[in-house]
């Protein structure tokens, strides 16, 4: 994987994203991406992995860190590393369904099992396969504000990764949950 290829170099003992962006843009030392990769790697892949398939979500994944890499003098520190990271995801999944003409989100057929009962690992995977599921009912735009949103991302943090206005990722928040809302109360009558 590329994380090892990196570890070669040594560990740093900075752990703050910004001042790891900045020591590798200075320095090209490849131990300062190695640490954000660390921190920031399973994140946007399972980001992405919510949106796409596997084999999707591991080859963009890859492609965002090596854009980081081609890309690294372009890091202003406006932002947070983790939301331009996860724009510069976003930005390759969107030209990836624009290439194949998709625009819905497919189901992970990769559900864990890490569960003490076979009972609780059925329950476990039947409550993520209706949240899946009510999911992939919501628009395009309120779905990814949802998710980035579940990410732990702010509403500002939100609008820099999709370059819409604050007040568009609230309304879109807004009505996804609304529209989340009222499929489970469909669902459970």
């Amino acid at each position: 994987m590329l994380l090892s290829w990196f570890n070669r170099s040594g560990a740093l003992p900075e752990s703050d994203p910004q001042r790891l962006m900045q020591g590798y843009i200075q320095t090209d030392n490849p131990a300062y991406l190695a640490q954000l990769i660390q921190c920031y790697g399973d994140d946007l892949y399972h980001f992405l992995l919510k949106q796409s398939d596997a084999a999707l979500a591991a080859d963009l994944s890859q492609q965002s860190w090596l854009k980081v890499m081609e890309q690294k003098q372009q890091f202003a520190g406006h932002s947070s590393f983790k939301t331009w990271l996860f724009a510069i995801g976003r930005h390759l999944l969107l030209d990836e369904f624009r290439k194949q003409k998709r625009w819905v989100y497919e189901i992970s057929e990769d559900l864990a099992s890490d569960y003490n009962s076979p009972a609780a690992a059925v329950e476990q995977q039947q409550s993520e396969l209706k949240l899946q599921h009510l999911l992939e009912r919501l628009p395009l735009l309120q779905r990814e504000t949802l998710l980035l949103q579940l990410e732990g991302f702010s509403v500002l943090q939100i609008a820099q990764i999709t370059k819409a206005e604050a007040e568009t990722v609230k309304s879109r928040l807004r009505y996804a949950r609304q529209a989340l809302a009222k499929q489970l109360g469909e669902h459970d009558e």
